[in-house]
């Protein structure tokens, strides 16, 4: 042979060998692998906050579109009430009301079911459950987006009322937070 093509042939057994992965052969013995895969430093480690099997915050999945709530947050009031709304992820939302010029306070959850889609100017509705000294009650909430004015005579570009079952209709204004 000559010694060009020697190491022509060469060449080309040491890339061989480097890009392929290695083939069990059943004669040698199974040695523990205490290497990590290749592709373990291909996979990013999960952010802060993040756990097992959850999207880092911020992120928009697929299964996220066109799931997004018209009430990412809202703050209503009326005489001697108030409550206070916060999206918690998808159609879901806490809860907050106070009454009875702040001795009463209950907490709980409401979900956006929609709106059907032969009523586009009906206002949005959240039912749910409030939780306070009595148990649990359902309750539902109204936002519609017409103008109110409150006591104060300040404007607000939404109206709310909020029916918990076993109590008196709270009726006010509020201010929707927007995208």
């Amino acid at each position: 042979m000559r010694p060009m093509s020697l190491a022509a042939v060469l060449a080309v057994a040491v890339l061989a060998a480097c890009s392929k992965p290695p083939v069990a052969d059943s004669a040698k013995p199974a040695m523990a692998d205490t290497a990590a895969p290749a592709d373990a430093a291909r996979v990013p480690e999960p952010t802060a906050g993040a756990g097992a099997g959850e999207r880092p915050m911020g992120k928009i999945g697929a299964d996220q579109v066109g799931k997004v709530s018209p009430v990412p947050a809202f703050k209503g009031f009326g005489e001697h009430w108030s409550i206070e709304i916060q999206a918690t992820g998808e159609m879901n939302h806490k809860v907050d009301l106070t009454w009875g010029s702040g001795s009463e306070k209950a907490s709980g959850s409401a979900r956006y079911n929609g709106r059907p889609a032969d009523a586009p100017g009906t206002p949005i509705v959240l039912s749910g459950e409030l939780t306070g000294k009595d148990g649990a009650k359902p309750m539902t909430i109204e936002i519609s987006r017409q103008d109110c004015t409150d006591d104060g005579d300040t404007k607000h570009l939404q109206s709310v009322s909020v029916h918990v079952d076993g109590m008196d209709t709270f009726k006010g204004c509020g201010d929707l937070a927007m995208y």
